[in-house]
Parts: structure tokens; sequence; C-alpha cells
């Protein structure tokens, strides 16, 4: 019994009360057991069958071969007896041959009488098919094949002859040369046939005749075929063996007559000639040729979708005509690169070699076939030529860029030394920042019209036109060297207007410092930063026509212009120059371009920087006058009604000054270059304020401070509370709500001087102030701030305030130590510098 038999009979008997159907499970055995039997012997005898039927179609099979092999035999026997038993067989043969030649005689005696005539009327067929073709491009060759057929046995025969009277003497082989030199005309006509309907092709399929490239390749194919077999014979010598006397002339084949490789010559020259009529259109302009190729890419484009596949595929038609365009376009561009062409011309020839490039990897693509042009062939100079006009460009471009950015720097010097005419107005569109009545950032869209120089575009606009041809180009090395190139000479004219400008601001200077309200002028000058001007002038004394001669009229005016001009062009370069140029060119020289554009921000940010600087030393310059007064008799009692003083508060001729000058730097100016300009002269304002204070309390007519005066107009607290408050009262008006922050916070050093300089217990009180008040609001304080308001205090010493000096140094470490900086720190008391 079956393993599995076994196991069927295990789960069905499993406890003990399945022993009672043992009884119907061996019935239920018993007849599967009879079922199996039965499948088993109808099965077997189904075999038994198909083997006796196999032996009787064997045995049949073996009879059939004993009769072939029978019959094979009698073929054999018929064959020696009709063959090599007949008596005088070689007699028979001979006669045969003789027969042969004989009738092989009469035909060679008609068609050589006929052949003139045969070739005359060949010739008028042809004539007739040349004319039919030439004046329709839709005739379908009708008698194409004819023609083909009897030139063909014209040139059968024309080979017979001239190979059968080789042996002959010169006599005979002249008078067989009179006889075949008429085919020449035919072959010749025949020939020009060909021609006609090769440069016929592409527009007769276009007017839908394709049977004629049909017949066309028909014959072609015939006689490729001809051709071959007569090398695959001449290969095996069998050519020599033929009896020339027996053969059929009229299938005579004498050499090999390559019409394919006619087909393709003439082709060929075909498409020579096509382009060379391009370029003799354009004569006057060969750089024209590289403009008007649409009809180049069109034909191409055509020749692969419609004209190849007419073709055969081992014919390869259109990488056949692609490489024949390839190789006059590149002949062409190498003549007109020796032709030593200027840089524009050589970016036009880079600029239509990356878009033929392109355009034969769509054209493959398109084709979906395997491409059989060769890799150099995408670029019509060749990828080494490339490389060297790449070369040449950059170096022409770059010495061409080099030159134009020196003349701009002369117009550009010129025009601001002279300042002959007023800045141009621009309209330029700004986004500001301010609060609105719950203190929250609201953005602000406004239209100013801004100052700016001349032709401030000019720079941007050469380099657009320069990169628009080297992108265009699709050569991103190149894109990237213009660029490169143009930032260093962007650079280099930032250079030459920080130059200009310092240039003009020491004249201006020379014109209209107010040194001599300085107080010990070389310590002050020194605390300015401001150069000593030595001249043998008499400003004093002179008109302001002669001050003119000077420092021309209008140098705030160009200052402002000029931070404009670069501001603008820096936020172009960055948000629209930037991006575009860098999605022209590859991921590979992202970081180039990328490092091109950014290193004009650090130039352009510190012009506008000096400019600003300028603006404020300007403006500052002419506070000078007023400021001379602080902390001095005049000034405790400047304002007060008692004093019966007509003449204007010091305070207040401070604010006209500043807002004359901020109010007309408002309506030409950016915001951005006004609120930064308005920031720094508010430091500046101050810390000169404080400076002059502590000059005439320490070297001038002012006396000390004397924290305890009762008397309101001798109280150095209320002196500093009327000015802060005239400072804040009329300057907020300039700025808008978010920048009024700055303001408040700039003017608290004023607030904090009074604490200090009124203070009880000031050794004490002082670095409670200085930890608590003043290094929240100015971060990086110097210490020179306390220091010069103590040596003005009546009751301290030099000796405290040594004392008291590396007391708030050691505060102020501590206090960086815990205290992160603020993001936009107030710069009024930053680097605070006074000498005692």
């Amino acid at each position: 019994m079956t393993d599995i038999a076994l196991s069927k009979i295990a789960n069905l008997i499993k406890v003990e009360d399945d022993l009672v159907k043992v009884a119907s499970l061996r019935q239920q055995f018993i007849k599967e057991k009879a079922s199996i039997d039965l499948k088993l012997s109808t099965t077997t005898q189904l075999q038994i069958d198909s083997i006796m039927t196999n032996l009787s179609r064997l045995n049949n099979a073996a009879l059939k071969l004993n009769t072939i092999k029978q019959n094979i035999g009698t073929i054999n026997q018929v064959h020696d007896d009709s063959i090599t038993n007949i008596k005088d067989y070689a007699t028979i043969k001979k006669m045969t041959q003789v027969n042969q030649f004989m009738a092989q005689v009469m035909d060679l005696y008609r068609d050589i009488s006929q052949f003139k005539t045969f070739l005359d009327r060949l010739n008028r067929m042809i004539a007739e098919e040349t004319k039919a073709i030439q004046d329709s491009l839709v005739y379908r060759l009708n008698n194409f094949f004819t023609i083909h057929y009897l030139l063909t046995q014209a040139r059968n025969f024309q080979d017979y002859l001239e190979l059968d009277t080789t042996s002959i003497s010169d006599d005979l082989q002249s008078i067989i040369q009179r006889i075949v030199n008429p085919i020449k005309k035919s072959i010749r006509l025949f020939d020009e046939l060909l021609v006609e309907i090769i440069t016929s092709l592409t527009e007769s399929v276009k007017d839908g005749n394709i049977e004629l490239i049909f017949k066309l390749v028909k014959v072609i194919e015939f006689e490729t075929t001809e051709d071959t077999k007569f090398t695959l014979m001449e290969s095996l010598g069998l050519n020599s063996q033929r009896d020339l006397k027996s053969i059929n002339y009229s299938n005579f084949r004498g050499a090999r007559r390559n019409y394919k490789k006619f087909f393709y010559d003439k082709l060929e020259e075909s498409l020579d000639e096509t382009f060379n009529g391009c370029i003799d259109h354009f004569a006057h302009d060969k750089m024209a040729v590289y403009d008007n190729l649409e009809w180049l890419e069109d034909e191409l484009l055509f020749v692969n979708e419609k004209l190849n596949p007419l073709f055969p595929n081992t014919w390869e038609i259109s990488s056949f005509i692609q490489n024949v365009y390839y190789n006059r376009l590149h002949k062409f561009t190498m003549e007109v690169i020796k032709t030593d062409p200027p840089a524009e011309d050589l970016m036009r020839i880079l600029s239509y070699d990356s878009h033929y490039g392109k355009f034969m990897t769509q054209l493959q693509t398109a084709s979906n076939r395997k491409s059989v042009i060769k890799k150099d062939q995408k670029s019509i100079i060749g990828e080494d030529l490339k490389n060297l006009v790449l070369e040449d460009y950059l170096k022409v471009i770059t010495i061409k860029m080099e030159e134009w950015n020196q003349n701009l720097i002369k117009q550009e010097t010129k025009a601001f030394h002279d300042r002959e005419s007023p800045p141009d107005v621009y309209n330029y569109h700004q986004v500001i920042e301010d609060l609105d009545a719950n203190d929250e950032i609201i953005s602000l869209e406004v239209d100013t019209d801004v100052f700016v120089l001349p032709d401030f575009k000019t720079p941007l606009t050469m380099l657009k036109e320069q990169s628009d041809v080297a992108a265009d180009s699709g050569y991103s090395k190149i894109l990237v060297g213009v660029i490169e190139n143009w930032s260093r000479g962007y650079n280099v004219r930032i250079e030459n207007y920080r130059t200009i400008i310092e240039e003009e601001y020491l004249r201006y200077m020379a014109a209209y410092n107010n040194d001599k309200y300085l107080v010990t002028q070389s310590k002050l000058r020194r605390m300015f930063k401001r150069t000593p001007q030595e001249t043998n002038i008499d400003i004093d004394n002179m008109t302001p026509d002669e001050l003119a001669t000077i420092s021309k009229p209008g140098f705030i005016e160009y200052l402002t212009a000029l931070g404009n001009t670069f501001e603008l062009n820096t936020d172009r370069l960055q948000d629209k120059f930037l991006p575009f140029y860098k999605d022209k060119v590859h991921a590979n020289y992202h970081d180039r371009i990328i490092k091109a554009f950014e290193d004009t921000l650090n130039p352009s940010t510190e012009l506008i920087s000096q400019i600003i600087r300028h603006i404020v030393e300007i403006i500052v310059n002419d506070l000078f006058p007023a400021l001379s007064a602080v902390f001095t008799k005049s000034w405790y009692e400047d304002g007060n009604a008692t004093t019966n003083n007509d003449s204007i508060a010091m305070a207040t001729k401070i604010v006209e000054t500043i807002g004359e000058y901020m109010e007309e730097l408002r309506s030409y100016t950016s915001y951005d270059i006004y609120q930064v300009t308005f920031n720094i002269l508010l430091d500046t304002f101050i810390a000169s304020y404080i400076k002059f204070g502590y000059a005439n309390v320490l070297k001038g007519d002012g006396k000390k401070i004397d924290p305890n005066a009762t008397k309101k107009y001798k109280s150095f607290a209320e002196a500093i509370s009327r000015d802060t408050t005239i400072f804040y009262g009329s300057l907020e008006p300039l700025l808008t709500r978010k920048d009024r922050e700055y303001l408040f916070s700039s003017l608290s050093a004023l607030e904090f001087m009074s604490d200090l300089a009124t203070c009880e217990q000031p050794m004490k009180v002082i670095p409670q102030i200085w930890e608590n008040d003043i290094l929240n609001v100015f971060y990086y304080c110097s210490v020179d701030y306390v220091k010069g308001i103590c040596l003005c205090r009546k009751d301290m010493d030099k000796s405290q305030v040594n004392e008291l000096i590396p007391i708030l140094e050691e505060i102020k470490k501590n206090h960086h130590l815990n205290v992160e900086p603020p993001t936009l720190p107030i710069g009024a008391l930053t680097d605070f510098l006074y000498e005692s």
C-alpha cells in the first residue's frame, strides 16, 4: 500500500468511533479501485493502437525508399546508355557547338548591322524621358524601365564585342570600336536622365510622386545585384573560364557599372550645388548664411521623416544627406574662421554651432534609429577647434569690454567732475516697511522719482547684450566668462567712483568746511576723522562764484544719484540678472556665475556707505556753528525768556538744518538710502553734540556741570531735556512710525548723559546706570562716553574717573557675555572716542 493511501486512511480513522466506518470505507475503496483499473485498461489500449499505426507507417516509408533507390539506378543506367555508351558522342557534341556558334554569328551580324539604328531610337527615348521629368515633377517615368532594359542590352553587347576581340588584329579591333562607339552617347544621355531624376527626388516626393523613387531604386538595386554577381564570379575565377562563342551575349557583363556609386556621387553634387547657391546669395555678407539656414533644417527634417522611409534601410539616405551637408557647412565655416572674423561673428558661429548640435540630436532622436553620425559631426567646427574659438572669443570680448569700460570710466569721471546738468530722474517702485496703528508690520508700495546718473542703465545694458549673445551660443563657458569679466570691470568702475567722490569731497570741504568752530582743532579733527586741508586760498573772502570754482554745485545731488544708481543696479543684478543667466548655464557653472554677481555686492555696498558717510559729514559740518555753543553759557540760556534773547535757539537751528537736508534728500533718493543716511546722521550728530559739549567744558569757555544747580536756566538736566524735546518733535515727521524707534533710542544718549551728569553718589550710581540702562540701549557703547561726562562734572576729579573706568569695562565685558547683541544696534555711541 502506498504512502498516499496510508495517509488517506489515517485521516479517515482518527478516533475509536471511526472503526464502525471500516466496512463502508472498504466498499468505497473497492469502487475506486475498479474505476482506476478501467481507466488504466483504456489508456493502455490507446497506446498499443498508436504504436501499431506508427509501425505501419514506418513499413510504408521503407517500401517507398526502396522504390526511389531503384528509380535512381534506372536514371543512372539511362545516362550511361544515352551518353557514355553512344557512339560518336564527341562528334555530336562538336556539331552542337558548331551549330551554336553559327547561330550566334548570325545574331551578331544582325545586331551589329542594326546597332546604330537601335541606339538612335534609344537616344530619342532617353531624351523624351529627360524632357518629361524636367517639365513635370509629377511625371512617373513611364518608359524608364524600358529604357534601362534596352540600354543594358546594348551595354552587354558592347562588353561582349570588346572582350571577344581582344585576341584579333588591330584593324579588326578598330572596326569593333567604330561599331560600339555610338553607345557612349547613349550612356551619357542615360546618365543625364539619372542626374535629372536624382536632383528631382525631394521636390518630386513633396509633390506626391513617390513612384519616381521606387523605379529609380528598382533599377539601381538590379544593377547592384548584377555588379555583385560579377564581383563574386571574378573572385572565384569563373569569368575567365566563360566560353564566349556559346554564351548568350545579351546577358553578358564585362565589368562593374557602379550605378549606386553614381547615385551617391550625383546626389552629393546636387546637395553641394544647393548649399553653394545659399552661399552665393549671401556673398556680400557671409555671416548672414548662419541666420538663413532654416531651409537646411527643413530639408533635413523632410528627408528624415518623408524621404528616408521610401528607400531601403541599407541605403541610409538620411544619414548620407546629413553627412554631406555637415561636410559642406564645416568647410564653409573653416573658410570663414580663417579670415579672422571679429568677435561678434565668432559668437554667431558658435551660437549656430550649438543650435546645430541640438537640432541634430533632436533629429536623431526623432528618427528612432541608431545614429550613424559621428559624435564630432554634431559640431560644425569640431570640438578641438571649438575650444580654441571659445578661448579666442573670450580674449577678444575681454579686450573689447575692458576698452569699453575704460571709455565709460572717462566719461563718468568727466560728468561727475563737471556736473554741468542735474542728474536724471528715474521712477523707482519701492516697498517700504512701516507700523500700523497696532504696531504691526505692514508693507507699503510706493513709486518715487529718484536721482540717477545719466545713462545709469548703460553698464547693465552692455552686460545684457553681451550675455544674451553668449547665452544664445549655448556655451556656458562663454556666458560665465563674459559675466565674470563684466563683474571685474564693474568693480573697477566702483573703485574709480570711490576715488572721484573722495577727491570731490575734499574739494567741497576745502571750500565750505567749518573747522574754525572746532575747539582744540587738531584733537577734534582727529575725533571727527577729518583730513586737514592745507590751502593758501582765502576762503572767507571768496564769493560764491569763486567758491564754485573749487567745488562745483550739485555735489550732494550727484552723490545721491550715484548711490541710487548702484542700489538700483545691485537690485536688478541680484533679482533679475542672476536667476535669469543662472538658468542659462549648466549646473557645473552655477557657483561661478553666482560668485561673479556676488563679487559686486561688497564693492557696491562700500561705495554707497562712502557716499552716505560723506553726505552725513557735509550735513554735520553745517551743524558746527550751532554745535559750537553746546554746554556753554549761551546754551544754558538758549530759549530762556528771561534773557530777552531774540536769536533762534541752537537746537532749533540744528533741526532746521537737518530738516532742510533730509527733506531734500527724501525727494530724490531711495528710501533705503534715505533711512540709512538718517540713522547714521543721527548717530554722527549725537556723537558730535556730545563731543562738542565735552570740548567746550574741558577745553573751551564752557563751565563744568554742577549737579546741584538750583536755578532753572543753569540746570544741565533742564537744558538737555529742552534740546531732546526739540530734536524729537522736529525730526519725528521725517521718519516712518517704524523708524521713529531708532530716533527715540538715539536721543536717549542725551538723557542718559543728563542722568550721568546730575546723579548723586556718582561712584555708586553711574555703574548702575551704565549696566541697567545704557548698555541695554547702546550695546557697543564706548566707556569714553561716560568718562567724558564724568570729567565734565564739577564734583568729580580725574582720580575718581580713573577708578571708575575699569569697573565700567568689567560690567561691559560681563554684559556682552550674558546678553546677545541686538539685530539693529544703535550706533551713536559705538566707538565713541574722547581725548581728555
